[in-house]
């Protein structure tokens, strides 16, 4: 643990405040610090409605996330030094199939324009939609403005059905229609309407244009019949316009996720062989691991470190000539490819490709601003999402290059915050999160090993018929599960220095060694080896200790509204196997029985209850987590020799084995 954190974690456990920044490296990861950790326990909980609003607080386009996510939180998942990181993405996606299944969590807040201003927005897609649903939040009213017939920019032109069912995107935009947002769609800036006029209307003008265009290849050939763009090819491909006969053998080239999708496409309409070829080795190339794979699946063939050198053919196609590249980067890791040009190869085709990236068209602005640098690149403030132009701000790719949607989506946001301010709407800007430290080896040996559940999907020679949507979604079972892997991390126990009476039995039962001592007694409760697994909080004596997730407080008002409709009976049970022994008494379920604590059961006495069933998963020890049924059983024991005290019966708290067939953790 770095000194800064060590600092930050000390004054927030001994204290006992609310959330610190330090939190869970996937939510610092995330570009807009989605909530992760939160949606994911409610999936486990079953509770997909209060997980789609959890991620609606950063995410506008949920569904659509939720299917092409670039994922950089599940490369920062610390689950990943224990077996594999979780399915954050997946998850995402449950919570919103869930929500809708149940027919709730599409209804977009009442929104009211109170402060008068209205911002003109140049682009619908996840930059331009997330910047005017934020603003149209603040009460600013938005207004998008989009070339394209329908709106969604590259979200509808470039990303094939098979990942994103237009239906899908619709929806999410539909949504943010309905909070109040305009968009003008078949209206093209420059021509329709001046970029002069729209400043003068508006209060502010956010130009969130993407990358739209794309570039050529200057090499012999390329401009023969059968070369064609990667742009181009997608946005005829979506909108179901006519494609030229691609031939029986395709090359694309390119090694990115546009690459990907074009030889997907291609793969599907032709029918033939599709052939990447890339300048990167095959570990360098800039797709994701899981397109990739995808790819291969369908029988996609990628050349590696090999370059363009001539488009083959006279009138038409006929090949590719490349040559080998010996490097793709220069030593200080700038893009600087060396090629051996002896050493070449002829590939045989009918049609190429060119996926090679990206620009903008900013043709539209006029010659009094905003700036453009000598290479054509608007001129910005990263910190303030400025123009060299009063009142004229930028988002998503036009300025920060090519990316994935999330990261368009928190350029958006960053942008409605400055835009925002700019009109003197009270927010500021929030501070960045910190991120834990990885998990400790030592921890991480004594968390259960979990496999990772798998999103099923249709199988390559059936998906290869249509452009049908190729991933079918978690199911309940895998879902729950898959959300029961989450390690918590920076969300377990809250330590109070005033209450604490210095006994150490946190230090002495804390199967992960989280809690530590100095020479005044308790010094914190180390948050890069806590697993709230709530041990130390059931046997504090003094009620120093609650849990961030799920506190003392939290569980009894659960079993105050199980028990408030005469029940008699009440269930504790595991949130993550999702099992019931006793399926008509309301239930209380926890992340681990582990967390129950005498005071707890002898709360549901109280509330009045006159016989408590306790669900465990296994007989072992530990059950979810290390020792969690050992404490479960201590428990109890404690609590029936309280009730013996008082006369009351003992057998009136059962311990209760779930079969395990009904079990989903081993389903």
């Amino acid at each position: 643990m770095s000194n800064d954190q060590t600092a930050i974690a000390r004054n927030f456990f001994r204290e006992g405040a609310g959330r610190p920044h330090l939190r869970a490296p996937c939510e610092v990861a995330c570009p807009i610090h989605q909530e992760a950790q939160l949606y994911i326990q409610l999936v486990a909980a079953g509770k997909p409605v209060e997980a789609l609003d959890v991620i609606r607080r950063a995410n506008p386009i949920p569904q659509v996330i939720g299917r092409i996510c670039a994922r950089p939180c599940e490369s920062a998942c610390r689950r990943g030094s224990v077996d594999e990181p979780i399915a954050i993405c997946n998850i995402k996606r449950v919570a919103s199939d869930g929500a809708k299944a149940a027919g709730m969590g599409f209804e977009p807040p009442a929104t009211e324009f109170a402060t008068g201003k209205k911002v003109a927005i140049i682009g619908s897609g996840p930059s331009g939609l997330a910047a005017a649903h934020d603003l149209a939040s603040m009460g600013v009213k938005p207004v998008i403005y989009e070339r394209q017939d329908k709106p969604g920019g590259f979200l509808r032109s470039g990303i094939l059905n098979y990942r994103l069912p237009k239906d899908i995107l619709d929806e999410d935009i539909d949504y943010i229609v309905r909070m109040g947002v305009e968009i003008k769609t078949g209206v093209s800036v420059g021509d329709d309407v001046t970029f002069d006029e729209m400043a003068a209307e508006y209060d502010a003008v956010l130009i969130a244009v993407g990358m739209s265009e794309s570039r050529g290849l200057p090499i012999p050939g390329a401009e023969t019949t059968g070369v064609l763009l990667a742009v181009p090819f997608l946005a005829d491909v979506n909108a179901g316009r006519e494609i030229p006969d691609l031939g029986r053998e395709v090359i694309v080239i390119g090694g990115g996720n546009v690459a990907i999708d074009v030889a997907r496409s291609a793969r599907r309409i032709s029918g033939g062989k599709v052939t990447m070829v890339c300048l990167e080795a095959g570990h360098e190339m800039p797709a994701h691991d899981w397109e990739i794979e995808d790819a291969r699946a369908e029988g996609i063939g990628i050349i590696c470190s090999q370059g363009p050198e001539r488009v083959l053919g006279e009138d038409r196609v006929e090949g590719l000539q490349v040559k080998k590249c010996e490097a793709v980067f220069d030593e200080q890791g700038r893009f600087a490819p060396r090629f051996c040009e002896t050493e070449l190869t002829t590939i045989p085709g009918d049609t190429v490709i060119i996926c090679i990236g990206q620009m903008s068209n900013l043709s539209f602005l006029p010659e009094a601003g905003p700036a453009v640098d000598e290479r054509g690149i608007l001129i910005f403030d990263r910190e303030k999402s400025t123009t060299t132009r009063h009142g004229v701000f930028a988002s998503g790719e036009v300025v920060t290059g090519p990316g994935a949607a999330v990261d368009a989506l928190a350029s958006g946001r960053r942008a409605a915050v400055a835009i925002g301010r700019f009109l003197g709407v009270d927010i500021d800007y929030l501070p960045e999160p910190v991120a834990v430290d990885p998990l400790p080896g030592d921890v991480a040996e004594k968390i259960k090993k979990s496999p990772r559940r798998r999103m099923p999907a249709v199988e390559p020679e059936t998906r290869l018929k249509d452009f049908r949507e190729v991933e079918l979604g978690l199911g309940e079972v895998d879902s729950r599960c898959e959300a029961s892997r989450c390690l918590l991390c920076a969300a377990g126990a809250r330590f109070s220095q005033l209450k604490c009476i210095a006994c150490l039995t946190c230090v002495r039962v804390c199967p992960y060694n989280a809690p530590w001592a100095d020479k005044d007694g308790l010094g914190a409760i180390d948050p890069l080896r806590c697993q709230a697994c709530g041990i130390c909080f059931t046997q504090c004596p003094s009620k120093a200790i609650d849990l961030t997730l799920l506190s003392e407080t939290d569980i009894e008002g659960r079993i105050d509204a199980g028990l408030s409709g005469g029940a008699t009976m009440i269930e504790f049970g595991c949130w993550y196997p999702q099992t019931r022994v006793e399926p008509d008494a309301p239930a209380v379920m926890l992340p681990c029985t582990g967390r129950l604590s005498v005071r707890l059961l002898l709360h549901a006495f109280e509330a009045g209850a006159d016989k408590i069933v306790v669900a465990v998963c296994s007989e072992d020890d530990d059950g979810h987590f290390v020792h969690g049924h050992r404490q479960t059983r201590a428990a109890v024991t404690e609590a029936r020799a309280a009730l013996e005290e008082m006369g009351m019966d003992p057998e009136a708290i059962e311990i209760r084995l779930v079969p395990e067939k009904k079990c989903m953790l081993k389903a």
